[in-house]
């Protein structure tokens, strides 16, 4: 019962809300329409909001095969760049693994030795 007062609330909110936003539409459209000037800013602002879409429009039209022959020369040129970095990566972790491998065997080395020297250290005191 409680979600449904909650929901009650909700819907009566968004009414109010929404008759509130046409309300004030309608205050600014009127207000609009009886200024000559505003009225014409609009219309003047309408009017090149036409022409700009338009001649969008037109570039694209024109120059289609060009824009989907430029989209494809980039695309490719980003698949061969990221095909070089996942090499660059891959060559990388070689490297590292590498790296680990060979400190890991100068480590056991070099513990080795110091074991070796210490064993002839305690021989030559006995």
């Amino acid at each position: 019962m409680e979600n449904l007062d909650k929901q009650v609330c909700k819907t009566k909110k968004c009414s109010s809300l929404s008759k509130g936003l046409w309300i004030g539409g309608a205050i600014v459209l009127t207000a609009v329409l009886l200024k000559k000037d505003w009225r014409e800013k609009v219309i003047s602002e309408a009017n090149g909001l036409k022409k700009c879409s338009v001649n969008a429009y037109e570039f694209v039209r024109d120059n289609r095969e060009e824009i989907v022959s430029q989209v494809r020369v980039t695309a490719n040129e980003v698949s061969e760049v990221v095909r070089g970095i996942s090499e660059d990566v891959k060559k990388i972790g070689e490297s590292a693994a590498h790296l680990k491998e060979s400190s890991e065997e100068l480590y056991k080395a070099t513990k080795e030795s110091a074991q070796e020297i210490k064993e002839l250290k305690n021989k030559n005191h006995e």
